[in-house]
Protein backbone atom coordinates (compact mmCIF):
# COMPACT_ATOMS: atom_id res chain seq x y z
CA UNK A 1 0.00 0.00 0.00
CA UNK A 2 1.33 3.41 -1.00
CA UNK A 3 1.76 6.38 1.36
CA UNK A 4 -0.66 8.39 -0.97
CA UNK A 5 -3.49 5.73 -0.25
CA UNK A 6 -2.79 6.09 3.38
CA UNK A 7 -3.28 9.73 3.51
CA UNK A 8 -6.73 10.15 5.12
CA UNK A 9 -7.56 13.26 2.88
CA UNK A 10 -7.87 11.29 0.23
CA UNK A 11 -9.66 8.36 1.69
CA UNK A 12 -13.37 7.94 1.82
CA UNK A 13 -14.70 6.82 5.47
CA UNK A 14 -18.15 5.16 6.95
CA UNK A 15 -20.61 7.49 8.16
CA UNK A 16 -23.80 6.86 9.65
CA UNK A 17 -26.85 8.32 8.08
CA UNK A 18 -30.06 8.07 10.08
CA UNK A 19 -30.60 4.74 8.46
CA UNK A 20 -27.57 3.17 9.32
CA UNK A 21 -27.96 4.15 13.01
CA UNK A 22 -31.22 2.62 13.20
CA UNK A 23 -29.97 -0.10 11.49
CA UNK A 24 -26.13 -0.05 12.07
CA UNK A 25 -25.63 -3.03 9.62
CA UNK A 26 -27.34 -1.01 6.55
CA UNK A 27 -24.36 1.22 5.70
CA UNK A 28 -22.63 3.36 2.89
CA UNK A 29 -20.31 5.58 1.79
CA UNK A 30 -20.52 9.39 2.29
CA UNK A 31 -20.70 11.53 -0.17
CA UNK A 32 -18.32 13.73 0.80
CA UNK A 33 -14.39 12.64 1.83
CA UNK A 34 -12.94 14.37 5.01
CA UNK A 35 -9.71 14.32 6.65
CA UNK A 36 -8.90 13.98 9.89
CA UNK A 37 -8.01 17.85 10.35
CA UNK A 38 -11.29 18.71 9.12
CA UNK A 39 -13.16 16.11 11.50
CA UNK A 40 -11.32 17.87 14.18
CA UNK A 41 -12.54 21.07 13.15
CA UNK A 42 -15.83 20.36 13.37
CA UNK A 43 -15.81 18.58 16.15
CA UNK A 44 -14.93 22.01 17.51
CA UNK A 45 -17.83 23.89 16.92
CA UNK A 46 -19.69 24.97 19.20
CA UNK A 47 -23.47 23.64 19.18
CA UNK A 48 -26.13 24.99 21.42
CA UNK A 49 -28.77 22.59 23.01
CA UNK A 50 -32.21 21.85 21.11
CA UNK A 51 -34.79 23.09 23.23
CA UNK A 52 -37.40 20.50 22.19
CA UNK A 53 -34.90 18.07 23.72
CA UNK A 54 -34.95 20.05 27.07
CA UNK A 55 -35.07 17.84 30.55
CA UNK A 56 -33.80 14.66 28.81
CA UNK A 57 -31.67 13.24 30.86
CA UNK A 58 -28.49 10.84 29.12
CA UNK A 59 -25.79 9.20 30.37
CA UNK A 60 -22.61 7.09 28.54
CA UNK A 61 -21.00 4.32 30.72
CA UNK A 62 -18.04 2.90 29.66
CA UNK A 63 -15.61 -0.01 30.07
CA UNK A 64 -12.11 0.67 28.96
CA UNK A 65 -8.68 -1.01 29.49
CA UNK A 66 -6.68 1.29 26.49
CA UNK A 67 -8.69 4.02 25.92
CA UNK A 68 -10.10 3.28 23.05
CA UNK A 69 -13.51 2.53 24.52
CA UNK A 70 -13.65 5.84 26.69
CA UNK A 71 -12.30 7.94 23.51
CA UNK A 72 -15.25 6.91 21.86
CA UNK A 73 -17.51 7.40 25.25
CA UNK A 74 -16.40 11.10 25.07
CA UNK A 75 -17.32 11.46 21.49
CA UNK A 76 -20.90 9.90 22.43
CA UNK A 77 -21.40 12.34 24.98
CA UNK A 78 -20.09 15.42 22.97
CA UNK A 79 -22.72 14.61 20.43
CA UNK A 80 -25.73 13.89 22.94
CA UNK A 81 -24.84 16.99 24.87
CA UNK A 82 -25.46 19.06 21.41
CA UNK A 83 -28.59 18.10 21.55
CA UNK A 84 -29.76 18.38 25.05
CA UNK A 85 -27.46 20.39 27.16
CA UNK A 86 -26.96 17.13 29.18
CA UNK A 87 -25.07 14.02 29.48
CA UNK A 88 -22.94 12.39 32.21
CA UNK A 89 -20.98 10.32 31.66
CA UNK A 90 -18.85 7.41 34.02
CA UNK A 91 -16.81 4.66 34.07
CA UNK A 92 -18.21 1.27 34.59
CA UNK A 93 -16.81 0.48 38.03
CA UNK A 94 -18.39 3.46 38.86
CA UNK A 95 -21.65 2.96 37.73
CA UNK A 96 -24.27 2.88 40.00
CA UNK A 97 -27.05 0.22 38.94
CA UNK A 98 -29.58 1.76 41.09
CA UNK A 99 -29.24 5.81 39.68
CA UNK A 100 -30.02 4.59 36.23
CA UNK A 101 -33.09 4.83 37.21
CA UNK A 102 -33.12 8.60 37.18
CA UNK A 103 -32.33 8.99 33.00
CA UNK A 104 -34.03 8.82 29.93
CA UNK A 105 -31.50 7.43 27.39
CA UNK A 106 -28.59 4.76 28.37
CA UNK A 107 -25.37 4.24 26.77
CA UNK A 108 -23.08 1.57 27.81
CA UNK A 109 -20.09 0.55 26.04
CA UNK A 110 -17.23 -2.17 26.23
CA UNK A 111 -14.27 -3.28 24.27
CA UNK A 112 -14.34 -6.53 23.05
CA UNK A 113 -12.66 -10.14 23.54
CA UNK A 114 -12.01 -12.74 20.95
CA UNK A 115 -14.91 -11.35 19.13
CA UNK A 116 -17.20 -10.68 21.73
CA UNK A 117 -17.63 -7.97 24.31
CA UNK A 118 -16.22 -7.92 27.59
CA UNK A 119 -17.62 -10.11 30.53
CA UNK A 120 -17.49 -6.80 32.66
CA UNK A 121 -20.13 -5.52 30.46
CA UNK A 122 -22.53 -9.01 30.73
CA UNK A 123 -22.23 -9.21 34.60
CA UNK A 124 -22.89 -5.38 34.89
CA UNK A 125 -26.11 -5.32 32.94
CA UNK A 126 -26.79 -8.47 34.82
CA UNK A 127 -26.72 -6.51 37.83
CA UNK A 128 -28.91 -3.59 37.18
CA UNK A 129 -32.31 -3.79 39.18
CA UNK A 130 -35.84 -4.53 37.23
CA UNK A 131 -37.28 -0.90 37.58
CA UNK A 132 -35.11 0.01 34.48
CA UNK A 133 -37.17 -1.99 32.41
CA UNK A 134 -38.45 -0.48 29.48
CA UNK A 135 -35.90 2.45 29.46
CA UNK A 136 -34.48 3.55 26.02
CA UNK A 137 -30.66 2.01 25.53
CA UNK A 138 -27.90 1.66 22.92
CA UNK A 139 -24.50 -0.41 22.94
CA UNK A 140 -21.48 0.30 21.57
CA UNK A 141 -17.79 -1.14 21.74
CA UNK A 142 -14.45 -1.20 19.87
CA UNK A 143 -12.65 -4.16 18.96
CA UNK A 144 -10.23 -5.28 16.81
CA UNK A 145 -9.57 -6.59 13.20
CA UNK A 146 -12.17 -9.81 13.89
CA UNK A 147 -15.43 -8.09 15.42
CA UNK A 148 -17.26 -11.52 15.32
CA UNK A 149 -20.68 -11.07 16.76
CA UNK A 150 -20.10 -8.02 19.17
CA UNK A 151 -23.01 -6.73 18.34
CA UNK A 152 -25.10 -9.39 19.66
CA UNK A 153 -22.92 -9.88 22.78
CA UNK A 154 -23.79 -6.12 23.61
CA UNK A 155 -27.75 -6.00 22.50
CA UNK A 156 -29.08 -9.20 23.53
CA UNK A 157 -27.75 -8.88 27.64
CA UNK A 158 -29.82 -5.47 27.74
CA UNK A 159 -32.77 -6.84 25.57
CA UNK A 160 -33.07 -9.29 28.42
CA UNK A 161 -32.86 -7.25 30.94
CA UNK A 162 -36.17 -5.60 29.21
CA UNK A 163 -34.63 -2.45 27.95
CA UNK A 164 -35.60 -0.99 24.39
CA UNK A 165 -32.29 -0.92 22.72
CA UNK A 166 -32.65 1.84 20.00
CA UNK A 167 -29.28 1.47 18.52
CA UNK A 168 -25.95 -0.18 18.47
CA UNK A 169 -22.36 0.73 16.70
CA UNK A 170 -18.72 -0.35 17.04
CA UNK A 171 -15.46 1.02 15.59
CA UNK A 172 -12.04 -0.61 15.34
CA UNK A 173 -9.34 -0.12 17.65
CA UNK A 174 -5.70 -0.62 18.47
CA UNK A 175 -4.96 -3.68 19.93
CA UNK A 176 -2.18 -4.59 22.90
CA UNK A 177 0.05 -6.76 21.61
CA UNK A 178 -0.83 -10.72 21.29
CA UNK A 179 1.33 -13.65 20.98
CA UNK A 180 0.55 -14.37 16.48
CA UNK A 181 0.35 -10.55 16.79
CA UNK A 182 2.29 -7.89 14.99
CA UNK A 183 3.39 -4.71 15.78
CA UNK A 184 2.17 -2.69 15.02
CA UNK A 185 -1.70 -3.99 14.12
CA UNK A 186 -3.60 -3.66 11.57
CA UNK A 187 -6.26 -1.69 13.75
CA UNK A 188 -3.65 0.75 14.78
CA UNK A 189 -4.26 4.37 14.96
CA UNK A 190 -7.94 3.88 15.55
CA UNK A 191 -9.99 5.71 16.17
CA UNK A 192 -8.85 8.72 15.63
CA UNK A 193 -10.52 12.19 14.98
CA UNK A 194 -12.84 10.64 12.06
CA UNK A 195 -13.75 7.76 14.68
CA UNK A 196 -14.72 10.75 17.32
CA UNK A 197 -16.71 13.11 14.78
CA UNK A 198 -18.79 10.09 14.12
CA UNK A 199 -18.93 8.78 17.72
CA UNK A 200 -20.78 12.51 17.99
CA UNK A 201 -23.02 11.83 15.20
CA UNK A 202 -23.61 8.42 16.24
CA UNK A 203 -24.84 10.37 19.90
CA UNK A 204 -26.91 12.99 18.49
CA UNK A 205 -28.94 10.48 16.49
CA UNK A 206 -29.58 8.53 19.40
CA UNK A 207 -31.17 11.40 20.95
CA UNK A 208 -33.60 12.33 18.18
CA UNK A 209 -34.60 8.94 18.18
CA UNK A 210 -35.04 8.36 21.46
CA UNK A 211 -37.45 11.52 20.87
CA UNK A 212 -39.05 9.93 18.21
CA UNK A 213 -39.88 6.38 19.81
CA UNK A 214 -40.97 8.08 22.57
CA UNK A 215 -43.48 10.18 20.22
CA UNK A 216 -45.25 6.80 19.41
CA UNK A 217 -42.97 6.26 16.06
CA UNK A 218 -41.86 2.48 17.70
CA UNK A 219 -41.64 1.49 14.31
CA UNK A 220 -37.84 2.90 14.15
CA UNK A 221 -36.96 0.48 17.03
CA UNK A 222 -34.26 -1.55 15.09
CA UNK A 223 -34.26 -5.02 14.78
CA UNK A 224 -31.13 -6.94 15.45
CA UNK A 225 -29.88 -8.66 12.58
CA UNK A 226 -29.43 -12.54 12.48
CA UNK A 227 -26.59 -14.13 13.10
CA UNK A 228 -25.85 -14.89 9.30
CA UNK A 229 -26.19 -11.82 8.58
CA UNK A 230 -23.34 -10.38 11.10
CA UNK A 231 -20.71 -13.28 9.83
CA UNK A 232 -21.39 -12.09 6.56
CA UNK A 233 -21.06 -7.95 7.53
CA UNK A 234 -17.87 -8.81 9.10
CA UNK A 235 -16.11 -11.02 7.03
CA UNK A 236 -17.77 -11.97 4.31
CA UNK A 237 -19.11 -15.13 6.13
CA UNK A 238 -15.75 -16.22 5.39
CA UNK A 239 -15.41 -16.24 10.27
CA UNK A 240 -18.44 -17.76 12.20
CA UNK A 241 -18.65 -17.33 15.36
CA UNK A 242 -20.37 -20.55 16.60
CA UNK A 243 -21.75 -18.92 20.19
CA UNK A 244 -25.03 -18.63 20.49
CA UNK A 245 -25.15 -17.78 24.66
CA UNK A 246 -24.44 -13.96 25.26
CA UNK A 247 -25.87 -14.32 28.53
CA UNK A 248 -23.00 -15.86 30.23
CA UNK A 249 -20.14 -13.81 30.90
CA UNK A 250 -17.03 -15.48 29.26
CA UNK A 251 -13.54 -15.81 30.91
CA UNK A 252 -11.19 -14.44 28.44
CA UNK A 253 -8.49 -17.10 27.02
CA UNK A 254 -5.38 -16.92 29.08
CA UNK A 255 -2.38 -19.21 28.72
CA UNK A 256 -3.50 -21.36 32.13
CA UNK A 257 -0.88 -19.99 34.27
CA UNK A 258 -2.44 -18.85 37.55
CA UNK A 259 -1.73 -15.37 38.34
CA UNK A 260 0.25 -13.74 40.99
CA UNK A 261 1.88 -11.41 42.75
CA UNK A 262 5.65 -10.71 42.51
CA UNK A 263 6.63 -9.60 46.17
CA UNK A 264 9.62 -7.96 45.96
CA UNK A 265 8.53 -5.72 42.47
CA UNK A 266 5.26 -4.62 44.58
CA UNK A 267 5.26 -0.86 46.11
CA UNK A 268 2.06 -1.47 47.39
CA UNK A 269 0.61 1.93 44.80
CA UNK A 270 -2.92 0.12 44.64
CA UNK A 271 -3.62 0.75 40.74
CA UNK A 272 -4.17 -2.93 40.19
CA UNK A 273 -7.47 -2.76 42.66
CA UNK A 274 -8.27 0.05 40.84
CA UNK A 275 -8.33 -1.11 38.18
CA UNK A 276 -10.11 -4.50 38.72
CA UNK A 277 -14.06 -4.06 37.75
CA UNK A 278 -14.77 -7.46 40.16
CA UNK A 279 -12.62 -6.10 42.99
CA UNK A 280 -10.23 -9.61 43.53
CA UNK A 281 -7.71 -7.67 44.71
CA UNK A 282 -6.69 -6.46 47.77
CA UNK A 283 -4.42 -3.20 47.99
CA UNK A 284 -4.50 -2.24 51.47
CA UNK A 285 -1.65 -4.64 52.34
CA UNK A 286 1.32 -4.91 50.62
CA UNK A 287 2.07 -6.92 48.78
CA UNK A 288 -1.15 -6.42 47.22
CA UNK A 289 -3.29 -9.97 47.76
CA UNK A 290 -5.39 -11.90 45.04
CA UNK A 291 -8.29 -12.37 47.42
CA UNK A 292 -10.61 -14.47 45.09
CA UNK A 293 -8.75 -15.99 41.92
CA UNK A 294 -12.13 -17.80 40.50
CA UNK A 295 -13.54 -14.88 39.81
CA UNK A 296 -10.79 -13.04 37.72
CA UNK A 297 -11.63 -13.33 34.15
CA UNK A 298 -8.41 -12.91 32.86
CA UNK A 299 -8.86 -9.47 31.20
CA UNK A 300 -4.85 -8.15 32.66
CA UNK A 301 -5.84 -5.05 33.61
CA UNK A 302 -4.09 -5.06 36.78
CA UNK A 303 -0.86 -6.55 34.99
CA UNK A 304 -0.90 -3.97 32.24
CA UNK A 305 -1.16 -0.63 34.95
CA UNK A 306 1.38 -2.30 37.36
CA UNK A 307 3.99 0.54 36.86
CA UNK A 308 6.74 -2.28 38.26
CA UNK A 309 5.97 -5.63 36.19
CA UNK A 310 4.59 -7.40 39.79
CA UNK A 311 1.46 -8.24 38.53
CA UNK A 312 2.29 -11.59 36.85
CA UNK A 313 0.01 -14.84 35.51
CA UNK A 314 -1.65 -16.09 32.13
CA UNK A 315 -3.58 -13.02 30.94
CA UNK A 316 -4.76 -11.83 27.59
CA UNK A 317 -2.26 -9.27 27.96
CA UNK A 318 0.82 -9.80 29.75
CA UNK A 319 1.26 -13.50 30.85
CA UNK A 320 1.92 -15.38 27.42
CA UNK A 321 4.70 -18.27 28.99
CA UNK A 322 6.15 -20.12 27.51
CA UNK A 323 5.51 -18.43 24.02
CA UNK A 324 3.81 -19.99 21.18
CA UNK A 325 6.30 -19.68 18.02
CA UNK A 326 3.71 -21.99 16.24
CA UNK A 327 1.14 -18.67 16.59
CA UNK A 328 2.79 -15.98 14.59
CA UNK A 329 2.36 -16.71 10.97
CA UNK A 330 3.01 -14.35 8.51
CA UNK A 331 0.23 -13.47 5.30
CA UNK A 332 0.96 -16.15 3.26
CA UNK A 333 1.40 -19.16 5.10
CA UNK A 334 -2.03 -20.05 5.12
CA UNK A 335 -2.56 -20.63 8.77
CA UNK A 336 -2.74 -18.21 11.92
CA UNK A 337 -2.35 -14.51 10.99
CA UNK A 338 -3.63 -15.24 7.39
CA UNK A 339 -7.79 -14.80 8.75
CA UNK A 340 -6.58 -11.30 10.18
CA UNK A 341 -5.22 -9.99 7.14
CA UNK A 342 -8.20 -11.25 4.88
CA UNK A 343 -10.48 -10.08 7.01
CA UNK A 344 -9.08 -6.76 6.85
CA UNK A 345 -8.43 -6.98 3.50
CA UNK A 346 -12.06 -8.01 3.11
CA UNK A 347 -13.71 -4.80 5.10
CA UNK A 348 -11.55 -2.20 3.56
CA UNK A 349 -12.67 -3.63 0.26
CA UNK A 350 -16.13 -3.18 1.04
CA UNK A 351 -15.88 0.31 2.82
CA UNK A 352 -16.19 -0.91 6.82
CA UNK A 353 -12.33 -0.29 7.61
CA UNK A 354 -9.54 2.55 6.96
CA UNK A 355 -5.89 1.06 7.35
CA UNK A 356 -3.83 3.28 8.78
CA UNK A 357 -1.03 0.65 8.97
CA UNK A 358 0.46 -0.48 5.99
CA UNK A 359 1.05 -4.01 5.65
CA UNK A 360 5.01 -3.95 5.19
CA UNK A 361 5.16 -1.95 7.95
CA UNK A 362 4.18 -5.04 10.66
CA UNK A 363 6.95 -6.52 12.27
CA UNK A 364 5.83 -10.60 12.91
CA UNK A 365 8.61 -11.30 14.16
CA UNK A 366 8.62 -9.56 17.41
CA UNK A 367 9.53 -11.08 20.83
CA UNK A 368 6.94 -11.29 23.44
CA UNK A 369 9.28 -9.09 25.60
CA UNK A 370 10.02 -7.26 23.37
CA UNK A 371 6.36 -6.19 22.42
CA UNK A 372 5.37 -5.61 26.34
CA UNK A 373 8.32 -3.35 26.80
CA UNK A 374 8.85 -1.81 29.87
CA UNK A 375 5.81 -1.84 32.48
CA UNK A 376 3.67 0.05 32.65
CA UNK A 377 1.88 -0.89 29.36
CA UNK A 378 -1.28 1.40 30.11
CA UNK A 379 -0.32 4.91 31.40
CA UNK A 380 -3.29 5.65 33.03
CA UNK A 381 -6.66 3.91 33.79
CA UNK A 382 -9.29 5.76 31.76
Amino acid sequence: MSETSLNLTRRKFMAASSAAIAAPFVMKMAGAVPNAEAAEKEAEKPKEADKKFAGMKSIVIYYSMTGNTKKIAQGIQKGIIQRTGQCDIVRLKDAKPEELVNYDLIGIGASVYSSRVAPHFVDYVKSLPPNIKGKHAFFYCTHGILPGRCIMSGVKPLQALGLTVIGWKDWFGGCPYLPGHALPWISDGHPDAIDIAEAEAFGTAMVELSRKISEGKTDRIPELPSPEAIDAFYSGGRLKVDVDDFLTPQKIPSSGFTRRVNAEKCIGCGLCAKACFYNVIDASVKPSVIMRPDDCVNCGFCSGICPTGAMEGGDAIGGFEPENENARRPRNTGTGDNNFIKTADFLEATGRFRRLVREEDMNWNISIEEAKGNPPRFKEIP
